[in-house]
């Protein structure tokens, strides 16, 4: 269910993947600039393969047959083009034509990055894609053998590219994907044990927030200690800002719900949705409109004061997705959303649909506090994941990942 017309969505959608299309190159899927155009000296990035061969993984199951030759492409890049064939893993980034790193510092090994080569795979094996079995197995064993650290069950970050040193620093975002990626290997294969890591992950960072008034510490040393001031000399970092991250709130809420509901479908998972509930409520109180304009800010301070004032795109996408969430698993449940989760919905597309959609398929990367194009974090518009997903979330199994869902939406 959503607060909009679905048929708007798949429209959207549909503009959507056709402007994804234009990230083809030969090593893999490239950057776009806020037209559509490569911007090569991106070259073919990790994480952006990952989530473009995942979107159309997605597609594929949605039944375009169209997606069948990007799905292939973006198989090819994984297995190949990025594949580190002596070390094992994948590069941080190749160059363009897909011939080696794109410079000597790409060779290094990210857990971020690697999360979207599992969830491609996962839902590249869902779509029945003859590589996908052989690349989920190699992707699960890097992160059984190098990023799993089991006496912390959470992942580490960085690592050299012959995996012999380690970034002596822990982070939530690598972890979030890494729940998302383990959803999806549990949607793809059945193997309980990846969704009760998923589990555990995300009582992990929402046990933490209870602490800090439902905001989300990022940064941690080796062993986990709290790094609160991490970054405060780069507020607008794209990966690693400092303070509390308003969308990753959202996104945490979003996949602890979709985990325990999966669990409490099994017979074993909890029925309370209380501290995902209070995320998502202190996020909105944080991030919507504190300064005096519509739309999320990217960070706050840990008291709730805005630091990087910029509106993501992505940010919207997940407090849609969040709300969508909520109230289906409120009604699944029986229990009180405490939110106006159609109102809020509303509210939120609206704003996408004044101050982010350009024209159909084309969203703007980054707004400013005025809610004028900006490029403070980011320049273009790098993938589509985010809006692809908050596109089709609602007509959906609003528990499992996107690449299961898909399937139930097939359009033969």
């Amino acid at each position: 269910m959503s607060a909009v017309d679905p048929q708007w969505r798949h429209r959207e959608r549909d503009a959507l993947v056709s402007f994804a299309t234009n990230a083809v190159l030969p090593g893999g899927f490239g950057y776009l600039d806020a037209h559509g155009r490569h911007q090569g000296d991106h070259g073919c990035e990790l994480w952006i393969n990952g989530r473009f061969t995942h979107v159309f993984a997605c597609e594929v199951l949605r039944g375009n047959t169209r997606a069948w030759e990007l799905l292939d492409h973006g198989m090819g890049a994984l297995t190949h083009s990025l594949h580190d064939d002596e070390f094992g893993g994948w590069f941080r980034a190749v160059d363009t034509q897909g011939h080696g790193p794109l410079t000597p510092a790409d060779t290094v090994k990210e857990a971020y990055s690697h999360a979207f080569v599992v969830l491609a795979a996962a839902g590249a094996l869902q779509a029945g894609h003859p590589e996908a079995a052989d690349l989920l197995e190699e992707a699960v064993s890097t992160t059984e053998r190098y990023w799993w650290e089991p006496e912390h069950g959470r992942v580490r970050e960085s690592a050299s590219r012959n995996w012999t040193s380690f970034e002596p620093y822990r982070g939530i975002n690598a972890n979030m994907h890494t729940v998302e990626s383990m959803l999806a290997v549990h949607d793809a294969t059945g193997d309980t044990r990846f969704l009760d890591r998923a589990v555990a992950v995300c009582d992990f960072v929402l046990e933490g927030a209870a602490g800090r008034i439902w905001r989300i510490l990022e940064h941690y040393t080796s062993t986990w200690q709290p790094q609160p001031e991490y970054n405060r000399d780069r507020p607008a970092d794209p990966f690693r800002p400092y303070g509390a991250t308003v969308g990753h709130a959202f996104e945490w809420a979003r996949l602890s719900i979709q985990a325990h509901v999966t669990k409490q479908r099994h017979g074993t998972g909890r029925a309370d949705l209380s501290r995902e509930i209070a995320l998502i409520r202190q996020a909105l109180a944080d991030g919507w409109a504190v300064d005096g304009a519509p739309g999320f800010v990217y960070t706050t301070d840990f008291d709730g004061r805005p630091v990087a004032h910029e509106r993501m795109h992505w940010v919207v996408c997940e407090a849609i997705n969040a709300l969508v969430v909520l109230r289906a698993a409120a009604r699944e449940l029986s229990l009180d959303a405490q939110i106006d989760c159609d109102a809020w919905e509303r509210v939120l597309w609206d704003y996408a649909r004044e101050h982010l959609i350009a024209s159909p398929g084309h969203w703007r990367e980054e707004l400013d506090s005025r809610n004028q194009l900006s490029e403070r974090t980011w320049t273009g518009m790098p993938e589509i994941y985010h809006a692809y997903q908050t596109l089709v979330l609602p007509d959906g199994d609003y528990a499992s990942g996107f690449a299961r869902a898909a399937k139930g939406l097939r359009e033969d």
